[in-house]
C-alpha cells in the first residue's frame, strides 16, 4: 500500500510540473477512476473500432440422385467433390440415397441444380418446372443401352421364373429395365425375380461368372471392360436382351431460376476438362459434360 501511495504522489508531482495552470482540485484527483472510466470507454466502444463481420454467401448445391448407381460411401463422394467445388465458388454437392427423401429435399428449391439419371428426369418433370442443360459424357457417348446377360442363352420365358439379377440400380430402376428388355416373354416372371443390389457394374457381371447370381443387368461399356479384364469370362456370357438407348446422366436446373444457377452450371460443364474434376466424375461412371442440342432436349421431353 505504501508503495502505491508513493507512485500516486510523485505521478502528482510530475503532473503539476507539467500542468502549472491546472487547478489543484484536478491535480490531486486519483488516478484509480480515471483507469477505470477509461477502460469502460475502450470497452464501449472497442466494436465500433473492429472490421464489421462478412456475412457469407449461401452455397449453390448440386442434388444428387441417380437409381442407375448404387454407391455405398456417399460421406467420401461429398467430401471429394466438395473440395474440388469450394474452389470454385460457393458450392457443395449434397447426394441421397432415396427417392422420396430427394424429391422432397427439392421442393420449391431454387439454390442449386439437379443431377440425375435421364429415367428419373422424366419422372420429375411431370412434378416440378425443370430445365434440362447438361447431359453426362463416357467415352465420347452421351447416351447408353442396358444389357441383361447370363451364362445361359435360352428362350424359354421359364428360364426368367426366380431368376437374382444382379445390378448397380435399385430395384425400381432395374424392374422397369427388365420390363422393357424381356416384354411380353417374361413379364409373368417380373413378380418372382429377385434383384441382387452390387456397387459396380463390372460386381454384377462378377457375380455371375463366380455363380452367386444367374444374371446380370449392366451398361455395353461395363462389357467392354469386362473383356479387358477377364476375356474368359466375357466370352461366357451371352445376352438375352438389350434396352434402347438411354441418355446419361442429366444436369437440370430450376426452370424460373437457370440464371441464378448459371455460374454453377458452367463449373460443372467444365469439370470434365481438368484432370483432378475429371477424376471426381468417374466416381459417378462420367468423363463430363456437354449442352444438350435441341432434339435432345425435345427427346427427352417425351
Amino acid at each position: 500500500m505504501k508503495i502505491i501511495m508513493h507512485f500516486k504522489q510523485k505521478m502528482l508531482i510530475r503532473f503539476k510540473k507539467l500542468c502549472p495552470s491546472v487547478p489543484l482540485c484536478l491535480r490531486a484527483f486519483s488516478f484509480a477512476p480515471l483507469c477505470l472510466i477509461l477502460a469502460f470507454c475502450l470497452f464501449a466502444f472497442a466494436p465500433l473500432l473492429l472490421p464489421l463481420p462478412v456475412k457469407a454467401q449461401p452455397k449453390h448445391t448440386i442434388y444428387f440422385f441417380n437409381p442407375e448407381t448404387n454407391i455405398n460411401n456417399f460421406a467420401s463422394l461429398k467430401i471429394e467433390f466438395d473440395t474440388y467445388l469450394s474452389k470454385l465458388g460457393e458450392y457443395q454437392l449434397q447426394p441421397f440415397n432415396d427417392r422420396d427423401i430427394f424429391e422432397k429435399s427439392i421442393s420449391g428449391k431454387k439454390d442449386g441444380i439437379l443431377l440425375v439419371s435421364s429415367w428419373h428426369y422424366k419422372n420429375l418433370k411431370e412434378k416440378f418446372p425443370l430445365k434440362a442443360v447438361l447431359v453426362g459424357v463416357f467415352n465420347g457417348k452421351s447416351t447408353q443401352k442396358r444389357v441383361l446377360s447370363a451364362r445361359k442363352d435360352t428362350g424359354n420365358p421359364g428360364f426368367f421364373k426366380g431368376m437374382n439379377v444382379a445390378s448397380a440400380g435399385n430395384k425400381e430402376y432395374t424392374m422397369n429395365i427388365l420390363k422393357e428388355i424381356l416384354g411380353g416373354q417374361g413379364e409373368d416372371a417380373l413378380s418372382a425375380i429377385q434383384i441382387m443390389s452390387v456397387p459396380k457394374d463390372i460386381d454384377a457381371l462378377m457375380a455371375v461368372g463366380f455363380g452367386m447370381a444367374t444374371a446380370a443387368l449392366t451398361s455395353e461399356n461395363s462389357l467392354l471392360n469386362l473383356e479387358k479384364i477377364n476375356p474368359k469370362q466375357r466370352q461366357q456370357l451371352k445376352q438375352l436382351g438389350k434396352s434402347g438407348e438411354m441418355f446419361l446422366a442429366i444436369v437440370a436446373a430450376p426452370a424460373d431460376a437457370e440464371p441464378e444457377n448459371r455460374p454453377l452450371l458452367e463449373a460443372l460443364a467444365k469439370m470434365g476438362g481438368a484432370p483432378e474434376g475429371e477424376s471426381k466424375l468417374r466416381m459417378l461412371g462420367l468423363e463430363g459434360f456437354r449442352a444438350l442440342s435441341a432434339s435432345e432436349t425435345e427427346a427427352l421431353k417425351k
